[in-house]
């Protein structure tokens, strides 16, 4: 696998998608220590950890863009076949496709980190949390780009054609973002809505807490809870907008999807005819 290996990121550095996305993190990042910067010039109080968690939307395109323009390339130009009959097994060349989108989308997310960790200190107050939270944090967020990673490794190993396989993750991302805000939204409901209301005569207002029928309770709410920290897009979504409710389960339940996808995919990808 090692010769799989060095002959990928050799291509991976000669990537324009690679580039790309690079420059667009960084762009990210740049934008995002901008915004903090117009924040303090009218009052707003911002903390590293802050800006260590705005990238996450932003992130969850980048393994499908990657995976579809430059691992889809390799069935369109018979890459991959013309691996195996150079003698490389199925699991190597399944494994060394998933390392090299895991490389490339950490060192995309790094791009992001350069500018906030440079400048961001100047424009904030401190970490806002502890060190260990913080560290907590943005190792959810690296093994949720890498739950996002094997997924999208899985579906790049086993579609053929590049356009289909691109259209796929693209709409794939955008049903998870959009399960994964309406499950957030379920969950943000208030418990009770304060109603204010004009007595018959005019009088002063009458303010009274009304309970919320659409309050999740029990297990119902369980339920959302847990699919909203499964989901990988829903934990994009909990860590952007700080609405983490259990940090360590998600970065458990981000390692299981990593397995297993990784696991299954090999098998799949052992069966695949490749034509």
């Amino acid at each position: 696998m090692t010769d799989l290996l060095r002959a990928g990121f050799s291509r991976l550095w000669r990537a324009p998608v690679f580039w790309l996305g690079v420059v667009f993190m960084a762009g990210w990042g740049g934008l995002v220590c901008h915004s903090a910067y117009d924040g303090t010039r009218e009052g707003i109080v911002y903390f590293m950890g802050d800006l260590c968690r705005a990238h996450c939307i932003a992130t969850v395109f980048l393994p499908p863009v990657f995976c579809a323009l430059f691992l889809g390339t390799e069935h369109d130009h018979g890459t991959i076949r013309n691996k195996l009959i150079a003698g490389k097994s199925r699991p190597a060349v399944y494994l060394s496709s998933l390392i090299l989108s895991l490389a490339a989308c950490f060192l995309m997310i790094a791009a992001y980190f350069v500018p906030v960790v440079c400048i961001g200190p100047f424009f904030t107050e401190g970490l806002g949390m502890t060190g260990g939270m913080l560290a907590l944090i943005v190792g959810g967020e690296l093994l949720m780009a890498a739950a996002l990673c094997s997924l999208c490794t899985l579906g790049s190993m086993l579609i053929s054609r590049k356009a289909v396989l691109a259209v796929t993750l693209l709409l794939a991302v955008l049903a998870g973002l959009a399960a994964g805000g309406y499950l957030e939204g379920r969950l943000e409901e208030p418990e009770y809505n304060h109603v204010i209301m004009m007595n018959e005569e005019g009088g002063p207002a009458i303010a009274s807490d009304r309970e919320n029928p659409s309050y999740l309770r029990g297990r119902e709410r369980e339920v959302y809870q847990f699919a909203a920290d499964f989901l990988p897009t829903g934990q994009a979504l909990l860590y952007n907008f700080d609405m983490m409710v259990h940090p360590v389960a998600m970065c458990l339940y981000s390692l299981l999807i990593l397995a297993a996808s990784t696991a299954g995919g090999i098998l799949a990808f052992r069966r695949k005819d490749l034509k």
